[in-house]
């Protein structure tokens, strides 16, 4: 038997989404920070490739040494901007955890206060039942 305040029922829908939001948030924030760091490493890898290329051909041209070095400028340009944008994307997902457990905080509390409401119903009811059963009885002897 289950008894439901409307109030609190319509509050605790609320929360649940409310987490279940954060949460598919928080795992959107994990996706995109994987990506980013799998394309850091790829960058990473390719200027460590192009670097030890650059010192493997001892004898190149001065055309070939200077877009080799633009190439690398361009590499370690993207690596700063992959570094910050995984950065940012920690900041914003450390933010995102904080806010989950605050939702489940407040989830949890108003799921705390419906099972108190709840029981208090229960017992009430059982109360007044009893009292019911010892008027009924208290009737019943008179009647003998």
């Amino acid at each position: 038997m289950q008894f439901v305040d409307t109030r609190l029922g319509t509050v605790l829908k609320v929360k649940k989404y409310q987490e279940k939001k954060a949460h598919e948030e928080l795992v959107h924030l994990l996706h995109s920070k994987n990506q980013e760091q799998a394309a850091l490493s790829d960058l990473t890898n390719k200027r460590e490739s192009a670097m030890t290329e650059a010192v493997r051909v001892s004898k190149s041209r001065v055309l070939e040494l200077q877009t080799s070095r633009a190439f690398l400028r361009s590499l370690s340009a993207e690596i700063r901007q992959k570094e910050n944008k995984v950065d940012e994307i920690q900041v914003k997902e450390n933010d995102k955890r904080l806010e989950l457990v605050e939702r489940s905080q407040s989830k949890q509390m108003v799921e705390n206060l419906d099972q108190r409401r709840q029981a208090e119903f229960v017992r009430e009811a059982d109360r007044k039942e009893q009292r019911l059963i010892d008027v009924l009885a208290q009737r019943v002897t008179r009647e003998f």
